[in-house]
């Protein structure tokens, strides 16, 4: 008798709860219709916002899934880039934009000779500034070593005890796309061949050293060069020369330049700042034309320092010291030749005493007059040529 109730109050709060299911699902259909509505309403120019915020997230989402992927295991890497494929039109900006995310670096070797390219910094002369790794890849008979023509006699030294094979670069001035492309060739030999080719260039690659030009070189032969630091002569020559690039009160900025642009055009110089440093790298060569640059086109003093290193770090090591007046003279009289870096400003003479300078064996000792000027010039602000302060040990 009690069982028929409890069945219809169960059966009732069934057909409640389905009620109320129902009720929840027609509310949110119109909802729905109703914001639906208003957003049409209002001209569509929300929708459309809306659409292209989804788009754009799904782009970023794309573009992060290509960056994550361009780190997976480097043997997946196809073998050329397409850095030389035909310029894009306008209606596919947006679409190579997000393909150049998803480009992949060739592989480390060689997926078919299994040649390899490491580019490596021989420092700036001396075998005893050379980092452990320069120093195991040059010294490894098995390794096929293509040279700058700058790098030291006593690093090809060190190479000739170790039963190297190398082939030095014919890189002189004038001739330089040529010797390039006669690199580039050696590199190609050594990679057909299957060997470890090791690119030796002066100081480090990547300061003045088209070492960035060199990797996108190689990487169109299909292959990503490993690269080894060196120590830079930008930094190192002054160092050795006793020249500190900055010094409290004197110099709180460096500023590195070469003295050969692209097509050996001269590059742009950066203004005078009295609390300024500026190392110049290949440079030598243009000396008086770029003192008279400085002067005229940068409105340095007559009077600025100038300090010319020579071979830094080797036995033979030189240091030339004057102004931008005086200075491209006296690299003529002392025959200052390549490489050289060249310092300019007031802290070539923060460290440097008299008692730093050479007697000029050029100076007639009998010519009182030139022994009298000689003499003024180097008191006035220290001209002439430095006696070496750095020992190679070699």
């Amino acid at each position: 008798m009690m069982m028929l109730p409890t069945c219809r109050r169960r059966h009732d709060r069934s057909a409640a709860a389905h009620f109320l299911v129902l009720s929840s699902l027609l509310l949110m259909m119109m909802m729905s219709s109703t914001t639906t509505a208003f957003l049409t309403s209002s001209g569509g120019s929300i929708s459309l916002q809306q659409r292209q915020r989804v788009a754009s997230a799904a782009s970023s989402s794309s573009s992060f899934t290509s960056l994550q992927n361009a780190y997976i295991d480097e043997s997946s890497f196809p073998l050329h880039n397409n850095r030389h494929s035909p310029s894009p039109s306008a209606s596919t900006t947006t679409a190579n934009k997000q393909q150049s995310s998803s480009r992949r670096r060739p592989p480390k070797v060689h997926p078919q000779s299994g040649g390899q390219i490491t580019l490596v910094g021989s420092g700036p002369g001396s075998p005893s500034l050379l980092t452990l790794a320069a120093h195991s890849l040059i010294t490894d008979p098995s390794n096929y070593i293509i040279v700058d023509r700058l790098v030291s006699d006593e690093i090809l030294q060190v190479m000739d005890n170790a039963g190297v094979e190398y082939r030095i670069a014919n890189k002189k001035p004038g001739c330089q796309q040529v010797a390039q492309d006669e690199i580039m060739e050696w590199c190609k030999e050594g990679l057909r061949q299957g060997r470890h080719v090791v690119r030796l260039k002066i100081g480090d690659p990547f300061v003045f050293g088209r070492g960035g030009e060199e990797v996108l070189e190689f990487r169109e032969f299909g292959i990503e060069p490993t690269v080894i630091p060196g120590v830079s002569a930008a930094f190192s020559a002054p160092l050795l020369a006793s020249i500190p690039v900055t010094h409290r009160g004197i110099s709180n900025q460096v500023v590195m330049c070469t003295g050969y642009g692209k097509n050996n055009t001269c590059p742009d110089l950066i203004q005078y700042h009295p609390e300024q440093t500026v190392v110049f790298l290949m440079a030598v060569g243009r000396l008086r034309n770029l003192c008279d640059s400085l002067i005229q086109k940068a409105n340095y003093p007559k009077d600025t320092p100038v300090g010319i290193v020579e071979r830094a770090g080797c036995p033979e090591q030189r240091t030339v010291v004057g102004n931008l007046m005086s200075i491209a003279d006296l690299a003529e009289r002392y025959d200052v030749k390549p490489p050289s870096t060249i310092v300019v400003g007031e802290v070539v003479n923060v460290l440097l005493t008299e008692e730093d300078f050479v007697w000029d064996d050029e100076v007639d000792a009998d010519n009182y007059d030139e022994r009298e000027e000689m003499g003024n010039m180097m008191r006035r602000g220290f001209h002439g040529l430095v006696q070496s302060v750095y020992s190679s040990s070699s």
